[in-house]
């Protein structure tokens, strides 16, 4: 569906179906509800009421034919927010949405299925896709990739990728990307604090919660980055296929991790930490060393050679010298004199 001025004029008529106006409604909600340019304030407060306002179609079609006159020299996200700013100021002139200070906080509650958006970069004309409803919408970016929205997520990214030299999209929630094999240009998914990196294959990212990620690989190979405000300290992992792994990207620590070793058995290797427990299960020395570093910003010693092919599960509660344990265990069972020093004291 379109938006077009006849159905911007059956909206403010009330003569559009139920249909037309959520999906109207949708792009009204997304505007910049500044009504200054549309109605001059002294216009607003001389009307009483809820009337009708006696010019306006004239004023609706003066609109519309200003619209129309610039559509070549405006990006087309300028286009939708004057729409939006025409049914907005309309639907305030009616009534519907009460006064202009309170409509300047609160556009629209919205209870839709799915709107799309579409605006203009520096670079290249950008799409943007809210999936407000209860089931999973698809799409197909321009190089192939197949991208999978989950309820209650966003995404943006390029319409087009073919004069750029990096895939970038933009996630807010979960999605699934089957990408499109390019080893000339990196996809990349921003998240929030997170970036993941493939070439081509399958992976889904969720964001679990506000300083949480989740990023499950089901084919290929990627690469996970977090970095702190600072950029002293960052997070890098290096996921392969069934491998999965939840991050704070706010701490910069490893909550929640699963291996598969490179070996081909399956030994269903995990890792688990919460504020009461940390807990590993047939996970390999060197990934629980891995572990302990990021997690407790310390540095390991160790002769790599006594680590090689060798696994460990432990459960532990949760304190902040926890890794103390955790590597004296380590060096009884293993025989393998890793000791740790702190970085920077």
């Amino acid at each position: 569906m379109k938006i077009t001025s006849e159905l911007v004029n059956r909206y403010l008529k009330n003569q559009c179906s139920a249909e037309e106006a959520t999906y109207l409604e949708n792009y009204i909600r997304y505007g910049d509800p500044n009504l200054e340019t549309l109605l001059p304030e002294e216009d607003w407060n001389s009307v009483d009421g809820d009337l009708d306002y006696a010019n306006q179609e004239d004023i609706l079609k003066n609109i519309f034919a200003s619209i129309e006159k610039n559509r070549i020299r405006i990006h087309r996200i300028r286009i939708f927010i004057n729409l939006s700013k025409v049914a907005a100021a309309f639907i305030l002139f009616l009534g519907v949405y009460g006064i202009l200070n309170q409509f300047t906080k609160t556009l629209v509650s919205v209870h839709s299925e799915t709107a799309t958006m579409s605006i203009n970069s520096t670079e290249s004309s950008n799409l943007y896709y809210i999936n407000s409803g209860n089931d999973i919408m698809t799409l197909t970016a321009s190089d192939g990739s197949i991208i999978t929205l989950y309820p209650k997520s966003e995404i943006k990214y390029p319409e087009d990728f073919s004069n750029l030299k990096e895939r970038i999209l933009y996630l807010k929630g979960k999605a699934k990307f089957n990408v499109t094999k390019d080893i000339n240009k990196p996809f990349r998914v921003h998240s929030t604090g997170v970036t993941t990196t493939a070439l081509g294959t399958i992976f889904i990212v969720d964001e679990l919660r506000s300083t949480q990620t989740q990023v499950k690989l089901l084919e290929g190979k990627i690469e996970v980055k977090a970095q702190a405000a600072n950029e002293q300290r960052n997070l890098v992992r290096t996921i392969m296929p069934n491998e999965e792994i939840t991050l704070d990207h706010h701490d910069l620590t490893i909550v929640q991790e699963v291996k598969v070793h490179k070996s081909g058995i399956d030994r269903g290797g995990y890792f688990l930490q919460n504020a009461a427990v940390i807990q590993f299960k047939n996970i390999a020395l060197e990934d629980v060393i891995n572990v302990l570093i990021q997690n407790y910003d310390i540095d390991l010693h160790y002769d790599k050679r006594k680590i090689s092919n060798k696994f460990y599960s432990g459960h532990f509660n949760n304190t902040k010298q926890v890794y103390k344990e955790i590597i004296q265990e380590i060096n009884y069972l293993h025989h393998v004199e890793i000791s740790y020093t702190f970085p920077n004291k």
